[in-house]
């Protein structure tokens, strides 16, 4: 079974709030109103227990909290609380803008939030929240070059791991082989959405670099060739999120993605207490090659690309 740890519930919110008062809702109780927040030292905890009810949908916004990354400029996370002053839903505004609300009144006051605040590249979070915040916001953004309307998110624990390191000889890639990591995963990426980001000079390169030097680039060879490729891609107390999961053209066909991953998922789960990604609904052939591995569904995202 794939589950989280028991966590501490979130606590009402305190007097000194940093209330973002235009957006504060109509309901009003024990003196509160429902409303927007922005995250604080002292509210780190409250939006951690939050997203902890749903980990592997939560572990992008989770990782940015827990490394203080959401805290660098240019990154802006909101908490909305209902009117007992508990959080009910969590955005993050930045390059891409992450949501995940269980009410619709959170998600309304994220929607006209997101009115005033910069363009992102991409919106994602689960499949209710952002059918409503994009019903509602749409007119807000310029017109999405893709949709991608149910992403099923599945998770790996250790007792449902079905490979082992014993099926394929792999490892966490080093820089000296940097360019060859980096452009395969540009041609995922051109294969996936139609541009390569190597069009901006060495920022794509600098970027893969970065996940090399973290440990997170994990690759699979066999006589010298690159056969399989995987990265981690974020990280929290409960799991770690991979993606780039990537095997290349010539070498498809011959079971290397299915012995690749599952021996990599078997090294990282040493570290991690579980694992877990999103895919899109129609690659049939990914969705078939985690499902063998041992992973299982446990949620969808919808992400709006721009």
């Amino acid at each position: 079974m794939v589950a989280p740890r028991a966590i501490r519930g979130p606590t009402p919110r305190a007097a000194t709030a940093d209330l973002l008062g235009p957006l504060a809702g109509e309901t009003k109780s024990r003196g509160l109103m429902a409303a927007l927040e922005k995250l604080r030292a002292a509210t780190c905890d409250d939006a951690l227990a939050y997203l902890a009810h749903n980990p592997y949908e939560n572990v992008f916004v989770t990782w940015l909290i827990e490394s203080a990354i959401a805290g660098r400029p240019g990154n802006e996370v909101l908490l909305w609380r209902d009117a007992e002053g508990i959080v009910r839903g969590v955005g993050y505004f930045g390059p891409q803008l992450v949501l995940h609300a269980e009410h619709d009144e959170a998600v309304d006051a994220f929607a006209a939030h997101a009115r005033r605040a910069s363009s992102p590249r991409t919106i994602a979070g689960p499949v209710p929240t952002i059918e409503r915040f994009w019903s509602l916001a749409r007119g807000s953004f310029r017109t999405p070059s893709t949709i991608r309307k149910c992403q099923p998110v599945y998770a790996l624990a250790r007792a449902d791991l079905r490979y082992t390191r014993a099926d394929a000889e792999v490892g966490q890639a080093s820089l000296d082989e940097l360019r060859e990591i980096a452009d395969n995963a540009a041609a995922m990426i051109v294969g996936e959405l139609g541009s390569d980001p190597r069009k901006n000079g060495s920022d794509f390169y600098n970027r893969t670099a970065a996940l090399i030097k973290r440990g997170w680039f994990w690759r699979y060879r066999v006589a010298g060739r690159l056969v399989f490729m995987c990265h981690v891609g974020s990280v929290s107390a409960l799991t770690a999120q991979l993606q780039g999961v990537w095997t290349p053209l010539a070498e498809r066909g011959q079971g290397y993605a299915t012995r690749g991953l599952g021996a990599i998922c078997d090294h990282l789960l040493e570290r991690h207490r579980t694992l877990s990604l999103y895919v899109n609904d129609f690659n049939a052939p990914a969705i078939a090659l985690y499902e063998r591995v041992g992973f299982r569904p446990v949620g969808a995202f919808r992400t709006i690309i721009f």
